[in-house]
């Protein structure tokens, strides 16, 4: 926050729910109007699903987005993202690839899908941003590999 003062939104991917939590709280508790957005691929919609129910539920998560593959979230993560996410958006595997391969190619940066995904949903949700906005995007590509990407082409047509 004392790098990007002017930030207005952060979309953040929800695995667990651990790390958009942590986010949430921190950033809420130094600038509350800050709007957090929530994001999961197809298939790993721990989040979603618990919103839906109201309440934390398993399901067995089929995404190829492995580290969003959680089997369920957080009670807390639950609670934080009902009282504080903007809005949750649902991307599929396809649409993170190709935000994958964008940021590869453009911005060269070697992302997660679990992270790709963030450029996805912004892309969806962009006319709920400010025109004056300063949207953050939280990558990551720790768990990435030339060989999972060439994996994914089995999977998903490029």
């Amino acid at each position: 926050m004392e790098r990007l003062p002017d930030v207005t939104d952060i979309v953040i991917s929800i695995g667990g729910g651990g790390l958009i939590t942590g986010i949430t709280v921190a950033v809420k508790a130094i600038k509350p109007d800050v709007r957090i957005w929530g994001v999961e691929t197809e298939g790993a919609q721990t989040m979603g699903k618990a919103l839906a129910a109201g309440k934390v539920v398993q399901i067995i998560p089929n995404s190829l987005a492995k580290t969003l593959s959680a089997t369920y979230v957080a009670e807390d993560a639950l609670r934080i993202a009902q009282q504080h996410m903007e809005q949750y958006v649902v991307v599929s595997d396809q649409e993170a690839i190709d935000s994958q391969r964008f940021l590869l190619e453009r911005a060269t940066v070697l992302t997660e899908q679990s992270a790709s995904c963030t450029l996805s949903a912004a892309k969806k949700i962009s006319g709920r941003f400010q025109k004056q906005g300063h949207v953050v995007l939280l990558l990551c590509g720790g768990n990435e590999s030339l060989a999972n990407m060439i994996a994914y082409t089995k999977h998903v047509p490029a």
